[in-house]
């Protein structure tokens, strides 16, 4: 097999590292804004060359691991030396757009490449290369955004080259689907943290925190310039869901306000009811 990706940080390093561990055959082609990233990762001997315009159209699959507009800007300049045969995919945290852009690209492509949005739900609060991981998708969800849900082909070929990265389960969806519940799953989540930590309260707790504020604020640690293009392109879900948060903060509020007990509890315990029925770890 031979994979090429494009953007060697956390994701797309991970990405060359697992591809490395389990498929030790393949041969894997890196382009990466910085050279000196591609060279390290050939030097370790996770990468065998760099991409080029000479082996792209070698590639059995691309997996673009870029934010949402330099990966549309990639794929716009390098259309049309991509094979018929490849499959390619993107990592970006978004799809709406991504996608609306990778699907016409390819059909404009000189060589016709297949195009599926993909987006790993898998990651860390560190960035970078030297961060990545080989292990980091083992057992992880990868979802896939076809332009057709019916396109059983593309999606088995897709799941076929993404096998040796060991993903728990596949999610097919559209893109519309995706933007809105990633909106509530992973960026309403570090709106939350990223506000929870700028409470003045926060230079003192040292001694004072236990798994839940830890938990609950790991992901503020985020890169501001990747994270402020994902809200900005998802921004319609978002402030629904950021909306939606206020008004239950609000009901909290009113039943402490007021010493209203019953209702308090009675909202404890539906929140207590509703994560106990989802089929996810603690």
């Amino acid at each position: 097999m031979n994979v090429g990706i494009v953007g060697l940080g956390l994701i797309g390093g991970s990405f060359a590292k697992g591809y490395r561990k389990n498929a030790p055959d393949c041969v894997i082609y890196a382009d990466n804004r910085t050279a000196a990233v591609t060279e390290k990762a050939i030097a370790d001997g996770v990468v065998n060359a760099p991409m080029d315009e000479e082996n792209i159209a070698l590639c059995d699959i691309i997996i673009i691991s870029l934010f949402t507009d330099a990966a549309v800007k990639w794929l716009t300049a390098h259309k049309d030396l991509i094979s018929g045969s490849t499959v390619v995919v993107d990592a970006c945290g978004i799809k709406r757009r991504m996608c609306a852009e990778g699907y016409a690209l390819s059909k404009s492509g000189k060589n016709g490449f297949r195009f599926i949005g993909g987006h790993p739900m898998a990651g860390t609060e560190k960035a970078g290369y030297d961060n990545s991981l080989e292990d980091l998708y083992a057992g992880a969800s990868m979802i896939l955004v076809p332009e057709d849900e019916n396109d059983t082909e593309l999606i088995g070929r897709a799941k076929e080259l993404l096998s040796p990265l060991k993903f728990g389960m596949f999610v097919i969806t559209d893109p519309d689907h995706h933007d809105r519940m990633i909106a509530y799953t992973s960026q309403m989540m570090h709106v939350m943290a990223n506000s929870i930590v700028k409470n003045d309260k926060c230079e003192y707790v040292p001694g004072f925190t236990g798994g839940s504020f830890q938990d609950m604020t790991r992901v503020a640690f985020l890169n501001p310039s990747m994270w402020t293009e994902l809200f900005m392109n998802n921004k319609d879900y978002l402030l629904e869901d950021i909306a939606t948060e206020i008004e239950e903060l609000n009901k909290y509020a009113e039943a402490i306000r007021t010493g209203d007990e019953d209702t308090l509890m009675k909202l404890l315990d539906e929140g207590r009811k509703r994560r106990e029925a989802l089929d996810i770890g603690r």
